[in-house]
């Protein structure tokens, strides 16, 4: 049986660490913890045994425990600045480190994280991803982006984008012609924090399961970001495009929960 109470301890012992008082160590933390609660949320709404429910909880607390080094290092959570992906390197921590025996004492469901964390942040998951490392891996994308749009509208903004510019700045109009055709902005694509918001609002194309798409929905999380992009960037014509952006969000969002009804 997996202790999760025991899997908290032993990841707020690993954070000790690092800095705390350093904005994105302790945003990074936070997440972890809501993240887990997210994977508990969606996995009970799916009618999972307690066994499953705390495996997901556990992916939760897994899948971005490599982020500390990452921050410690280059003070930034963007892998294609730093050259280090932060699912591949929560997973040297987990096991090339060692980690993941002082969390579980089974490596019964090996096969099962390794997957889930490994693709919680790519593109897409692999078409050869058996079905319960599928269902884990489309637990964590889903409850990781949840709290994502949490943080955005909660945290300081320096601490969630990027970079340090944020006037000045407009989000290319080559990436909103992206976005209005594919729904989804590549990292690699990224220049300036302007461009970084199409990736959090591209987010709501991604999720598996409308339990989460109406929670973002109840939450006006996309709403209440614009307002908070609107103090900090200072830009009409930023105001506009995610404004245009917004409503191609929520319709999506709309459609796909009605469907489900």
């Amino acid at each position: 049986m997996i202790d999760i109470e025991n899997a908290k301890r032993v990841f707020l012992e690993y954070v000790k660490k690092y800095d705390i008082n350093n904005g994105r160590i302790k945003l990074k933390m936070i997440h972890i913890l809501k993240v887990a609660q997210n994977c508990k949320d969606i996995a009970i709404s799916l009618g999972l045994d307690d066994e499953k429910i705390a495996l997901a909880q556990l992916i939760g607390i897994f899948h971005d425990i490599g982020r500390f080094e990452q921050v410690r290092l280059y003070n930034t959570f963007s892998d294609k600045d730093t050259g280090l992906d932060h699912a591949e390197y929560s997973l040297k921590v987990l096991y090339e480190d060692g980690l993941i025996t002082k969390f579980i004492n089974t490596n019964k469901y090996d096969d099962i994280i390794k997957k889930a964390v490994y693709y919680h942040n790519k593109a897409k998951i692999s078409e050869e991803v058996t079905a319960d490392a599928l269902l884990f891996s489309k637990i964590i994308r889903d409850a990781d982006k949840m709290d994502i749009y949490r943080v955005i509208n909660e945290d300081d903004m320096k601490d969630i984008f990027w970079y340090d510019k944020f006037e000045n700045l407009d989000i290319s109009d080559e990436l909103i012609k992206t976005f209005k055709d594919t729904h989804f902005i590549k990292y690699k694509d990224v220049k300036n924090n302007a461009d970084l918001i199409l990736v959090f609002y591209g987010y709501v194309f991604d999720f598996n399961f409308n339990y989460c798409l109406k929670y973002i929905m109840d939450e006006k999380y996309l709403q209440r970001f614009y307002e908070r992009i609107k103090i900090t960037f200072k830009s009409e014509n930023i105001n506009k495009k995610v404004k245009e952006v917004i409503e191609i969000c929520n319709d999506y969002m709309k459609q796909k929960i009605n469907k489900s009804m």
